[in-house]
Formats: C-alpha cells, structure tokens, sequence
C-alpha cells in the first residue's frame, strides 16, 4: 500500500534530501509512516523487500509527490522513471528546484508545472498548503515557522556536499527523455488493459449460463472501444514532448483540421526552431512538413480517432464515460485538445 507522501530524489543527495524529510516530518507534522524515501533508514524499503517491486507499489498512489530536482536527479534514470511514473499517474506533484538547475530545465513532462527553489523561505508553505489539503500537516505556525527557518540556514553547507552528477550531452538526455514518454504511456495502456481483462475474466467465472456470458461478452465489447479511445489519446497526447514543445503541437493540430492558427515565431522562438531542426515544421513558409515522419505519425493517429469517433455508438458511449470532463467531443476544438491532450 502507498504512503501518503512519496520522496523522489537521487541517491547523491541524501544529505538534503534527508534534511527535507525532517522539515516534513517534524516541521509540519507528517507521521514517519506516512513518508517514503528510499534512501533513509526508516523510510525506506523494508529488509526481505524487492527493491523494484515496493518502489513500484510505493509510486502507485501516494498523496503528494514531492520531486527533489538536482542535476543528480536529471542525470539518473531511475529518477526519470519515478517523474514519469507520477505524470502517467496523474499524482499530485511538488517539484524543489536544487541550484543550478533552473525555471528554463524545468521541460517535457513538467512544463508549465508550478515549481519552488530549495532557497526560498516563504514558497514552502506552498509545500504545507499542499499537505494540510490532504489532512497531514498537523504542527502548529510557529513549530513550522523555526524548523522551515532552520532548514533554509543551513541549505548551504547541504548543498556544498552534493556530488556533481556525471555529465550526458544534450542529444543523449533528449533522446532518453523521448522514450520515457514513450514507455509510460504504453505502460498506462497495459495496465488499463491488464485491469480491463482482470474484470472480464472474473465477471465470466461468475456467469451461470451462456445468456450471462453473451451480456458480459456485450459489455467487453465497449470496453474494447474505451480502451482504444484512451490509447490513441495518450499517444496524441505523448506527441507533443517529440515535436519541439506544447504551442507547436497545436499549430499542427489546428493545420491538420484546416483551422486559422498563425505559426507565433516572435513568442516561441525556441520551440519553433527545435521542430524545424526536427523536419517538423518549415520556418521559411509558416508550414507543416507533413510527410516527416513525427507529423506523419501524429495525422495517422488523428485519422484514426476521427475515425473511432466517426460511429455514433461509440461516440455516445464514450462521451458518457467522460461525461465529467465536460468538454465538448469534437476533436477539432480546442477544449477537446485541453481536455484529452493536457495543452
């Protein structure tokens, strides 16, 4: 069973990491057996444990994940695997930015994530807030107040203590960034297989007679189409951490759907540039290179969906399962793409 608050870091920076968790546990309350951090005693993976399997049941539903993002962290793929695991997930997250990683590192899956320094005084009682929403900081202001003041003085000499990370050039860490994505979203598609086909099998060992088996066998059937819904919406959505960045994406949908949307070079500069060194776009003619092979891949998967969605049946019985979304299931609209694609 998860703990409530789960510690994600690299094993270089115990010595903060291990000052963090005393703020948490001590300055605002947190039971020691509501904390998970691999790396302390006490907190960790208890002997006799697989150390692969309880960090996987420890990652599945905590509260709140707190994401200790150092240059060590972003240097081990075991970290990115555990940032992953929280985003497929959909955790709530809190990410500390350890100097000198900075606002322009936080990318890909983070993007427009609010984030806080491992220096600043005041933005930890967002980290408190985020707590206390979840029932688990208890101590008082002024208890909070002396241990958070503490913490911030003697930052410091902790951070004087990290080990530099082994350094990995740009190109490798994009790439290995691009399949993380990747993974996890085919590990969500098979788990929400795994789970489909958990609840098919139990519900026929259940049935009595062939009547019953027919009605499941029914039911299966709009299972399958929800479940094909959700794979290619994940995989559109994984589109846009390949194509150079969330305001490309969507120019490439609004192109794809024959829509006005104007190519904002002045604003995302960055972006822009990224994806045309990609073959995504052609800076010189404000177009989509349609026959690359990431955009080409990504007007298959809209095809496809359109074409999912081209049945009514299927239309209706997937916009009641989603009906909470409360966005409007037509895929050439920017609240659909908001709702299903996180733009």
């Amino acid at each position: 069973m998860s703990k409530s608050v789960f510690v994600s870091h690299a094993t270089k920076d115990v010595p903060l990491v291990a000052a963090l968790v005393d703020l948490i546990e001590d300055g605002l309350g947190v039971p020691e057996n509501e904390i998970f951090c691999s790396s302390l005693p006490g907190f960790g993976i208890p002997a006799g444990e697989n150390f692969v399997s309880y960090m996987r049941e420890q990652i599945f539903q905590p509260k709140v994940v707190v994401l200790v993002l150092s240059r060590n962290y972003f240097a081990s793929h075991f970290c990115l695997s555990e940032l992953g695991a929280a985003w497929v997930k959909g955790h709530k997250i809190f990410p500390v930015l350890v100097d000198p990683i900075s606002y322009a590192d936080v990318k890909d899956v983070l993007l427009g994530t609010q984030v806080i320094r491992v220096g600043n005084d005041i933005e930890y009682n967002w980290l408190r807030e985020t707590l206390q929403a979840h029932g688990l900081a208890t101590k008082s202001d002024t208890k909070w107040d002396i241990k958070r003041r503490a913490f911030v003085q003697k930052l410091p000499a902790l951070l004087e203590e990290l080990p530099s990370p082994d350094i990995v050039d740009p190109a490798t860490h994009q790439a290995a960034l691009d399949k993380l994505v990747q993974y996890q979203d085919e590990l969500l598609r098979y788990e929400e297989q795994a789970d489909q086909l958990k609840k098919q099998i139990a519900l026929l060992e259940a049935a009595k007679d062939l009547e019953a088996v027919q009605v499941i066998r029914a039911q299966s059937t709009g299972t399958e189409n929800l479940a094909k819904f959700d794979s290619l919406v994940n995989e559109i959505a994984s589109m846009k951490y390949k194509i150079g960045g969330f305001e490309v994406f969507k120019f490439l949908l609004a192109d794809h759907y024959d829509m006005h949307y104007s190519m904002d070079v002045r604003n995302y500069q960055d972006e822009y540039e990224e994806a045309a060194l990609k073959k995504i776009v052609n800076l010189q003619d404000r177009s989509v290179n349609w026959d690359s092979a990431r955009p080409a891949r990504l007007r298959r998967l809209l095809k496809d969906l359109d074409g999912l969605l081209a049945n009514d049946e299927v239309l209706q019985e997937i916009e009641m399962h989603y009906a909470s979304k409360e966005v409007p299931f037509e895929t050439d609209n920017l609240e659909f793409w908001q709702g299903f694609y996180g733009l």
